[in-house]
Parts: C-alpha cells; sequence; structure tokens
C-alpha cells in the first residue's frame, strides 16, 4: 500500500498477519510455522482479509476527482456535465473526375484512396459511377482517430488503394480537419477541476472558456474578453495550424448555441497573438549526465508553463532559477537573447497574446 497518497482504509499485511497469529493462539492454537498446512491456510485467508481492503479503498478512491481513472473519471466528469473529449477522425472532401468507360460501377462507401500510403481516407457514402465522364465532390474520413488525418492538405493528388479503370483522378477539395485524441485522464482532470464543478452555459468569463476547451483537445487554453457593448471575443491557443480553421469555426458554433450564449452576446472567435522572444542560455554545472538531463527537463518544462497559456507575464526569473534548481552554478543570458525585440526582462503581455520563443542551452568548460 503506498502511504504517501490518501487512503480511505489503512492497512498493513504484516500488521494483519501479527493480530490472526495472536488470536489464533488465544483461541487455543499451536504456534505455526511456514509449511504447516494450518500456517498456508490461514495465509490465504490474510490475502483476502487485504484484498478486501483493498478493493473497498480502491473503490472509495475512484469516486473522488483527484483519483479516479478511466471510467470512474468519465462518470465523475458526466455528473459535471462536463464529458470527457473523444478521439474522432479527420474528415475532407475530395473531387473525383471519372472516365467515359460505357458501364456503371459503384465505389462503396469505405472505398479507400491515399495520397502518401501511410494514412488513408475512406468514402463516406456509395459513389456511383455512371460510364461517363464526370467529376463528383464527396467526403472522405481518415482511417484512423487522431490529429494525424489532419495532414492531407488541398490540392494534394490521391489515387485508390485498389485501382478502377473508371477513376481518371482525385484531387484534395478541401484540407482534412476534424481530426483529435482522446483527452487523457491528467488533462480531463483538470479541466474538471477548473471548470466542470459548476453546470457549464456561458455568461461568465471562464463558462465561455469552458465550453470553448471542450471542443478540442487541440486547444490548448482558451480566453473570453469582454469586447463591450454585448460583444465577447474568445481568443484560443492551439496546439498546431493543421485544421485550426475548422476548430475555430467549431468553437464559434458551440458558443452561438441557443441553449448556451446569452441572447444579447455577440461572440466572436480569434487566434492569440504571439509574442517572440529568443533567449541562448550560457550555464556552467558539473557537466554529469544527470545534471545536463535535469536542465534540459527544466528548460522543457518552463516552455510549456510560459508558452500554453494566454495573458501569462514573460517571465525569464522563473526559467533561471529551475535551471538553478537543477544543478546549475551559473547562469547567464546569451548574445542574441532578447524578448519582443527588447530587453530579457520580466514583462506584462497582453490579455489575448501569449509568449512562444526558443530557447538553446549551452554549456560553458
Amino acid at each position: 500500500m503506498d502511504n504517501t497518497e490518501l487512503h480511505y482504509l489503512t492497512y498493513d499485511p504484516d500488521a494483519i498477519w501479527e493480530q490472526m497469529m495472536i488470536n489464533y493462539v488465544e483461541a487455543g492454537g499451536d504456534i505455526l510455522y511456514p509449511g504447516d498446512e494450518k500456517y498456508m491456510l490461514l495465509r490465504s485467508v490474510q490475502e483476502d482479509i487485504v484484498q478486501v481492503f483493498a478493493g473497498v479503498d480502491n473503490a472509495l478512491r475512484m469516486a473522488t476527482l483527484r483519483y479516479a481513472v478511466g471510467d470512474y473519471l468519465d462518470v465523475l466528469g458526466e455528473q459535471r456535465s462536463c464529458p470527457r473529449i473523444q478521439a474522432t477522425a479527420a474528415t475532407a472532401t475530395v473531387t473525383i473526375t471519372t472516365n467515359a468507360t460505357g458501364k456503371s460501377d459503384v465505389l462503396e462507401a469505405g472505398t479507400a484512396m491515399t495520397a502518401d500510403g501511410e494514412i488513408f481516407y475512406l468514402l463516406v457514402e456509395d459513389l456511383t459511377l455512371t460510364g461517363y465522364a464526370q467529376t463528383v465532390t464527396v467526403e472522405v474520413v481518415a482511417d484512423r482517430t487522431g490529429s494525424v488525418g489532419n495532414g492531407l492538405l488541398a490540392g494534394s493528388e490521391m489515387g485508390l488503394a485498389i485501382t478502377n479503370s473508371g477513376v481518371n483522378s482525385i484531387i484534395v477539395a478541401t484540407d482534412a480537419s476534424g481530426g483529435n485524441e482522446e483527452e487523457d485522464d491528467e488533462t480531463y482532470r483538470a479541466r474538471i477541476r477548473e471548470y466542470g464543478l459548476a453546470s457549464v452555459s456561458t455568461g461568465p468569463e471562464q463558462q465561455y472558456e469552458a465550453v470553448a476547451k471542450a471542443v478540442s483537445s487541440e486547444i490548448l487554453d482558451a480566453k473570453a474578453l469582454n469586447m463591450g457593448a454585448g460583444n465577447v471575443g474568445v481568443y484560443l491557443l492551439l496546439a498546431s495550424d493543421t485544421g485550426a480553421a475548422a476548430i475555430m469555426q467549431s468553437v464559434l458554433d458551440a458558443l452561438s448555441a441557443e441553449d448556451v450564449r446569452p441572447l444579447t452576446d455577440n461572440v466572436s472567435v480569434y487566434r492569440a497573438e504571439d509574442v517572440a522572444y529568443t533567449l541562448n542560455v550560457r550555464y556552467a554545472s558539473d557537466n554529469s549526465s544527470a545534471t545536463s538531463a535535469a536542465i534540459a527537463a527544466a528548460v522543457s518544462d518552463y516552455q510549456t508553463w510560459q508558452d500554453q497559456v494566454i495573458g501569462r507575464a514573460f517571465n525569464p526569473d522563473r526559467l533561471m532559477a529551475a535551471i538553478y534548481q537543477a544543478g546549475a552554478t551559473r547562469v547567464t543570458w546569451g548574445d542574441g537573447s532578447n524578448f519582443n525585440g527588447g530587453a530579457v526582462t520580466y514583462t506584462e503581455i497582453g490579455a489575448s497574446q501569449r509568449c512562444k520563443g526558443t530557447i538553446t542551452l549551452t554549456a560553458l568548460s
């Protein structure tokens, strides 16, 4: 049992066994030794008792937001009107040009095509080839869920997995979008804790942000701002540019729903503006591999903290402190370091902006 975490039932298998032996002897039993049949029987009883304690403790822990995982966490989210973001497959439209073969044919739903031989896209509905030359635009869906399917760009040429003489060409008409990974437990837990403890309908700032972030796990952060006179601007921070337009439209649709948007609000959706920084970090240390790894991890953690929140002030002091704590004996900003073209110093940014930059590490000999 891990005593570093909260438990509703505490138990020690050794203490349980000791008490069982005391009770057995006091009831008239002899001292038992390993190998004795009674010893082995009582050991099996001890294991059953421990499993009961562990099972009850685990069931109670799964009813809490702090420790619930998997389906148990889903239940807690559903109780708070905050369902988990599910994995979805990207969709796109393609324009298929056919040859005049003189005979009709059908490309059945599920017919596969690809642009790179790795990710395949499937016809959503049957397509009838009339036998005449024709040009038809149809919808396709990626053969797997996740953002990997969003990489198909308009203008790309595709080919059928199994060739068909009636098909002359397949050209992507609109970018693939909408592919999304399932929200992992820790991200989902944080979203329930931050936004899901109250019923979500817009009005207050946090509730606009809650609806926006629930659209896609590709949304790292959302910030709602009062633009004046009943106008609300919602700024998004996306994990990548792929499928950005579709995600923004989905957020706008979600925030404009009649059961979500207050009647007098006009909602607009924007992407957060990046404010660039460059940090060329020069540091001295004992040059051990462990220290170097710790410093690299500190830099990675800092960039996640700094770059993935809208409106967070630029704070290079936090990075310098983290590098010292990781084992560096000296840290300086090298040539070329700047924030938005200026000095490297703590700087507040706009409520609709986010810091986004690069950090390079140079070990001093």
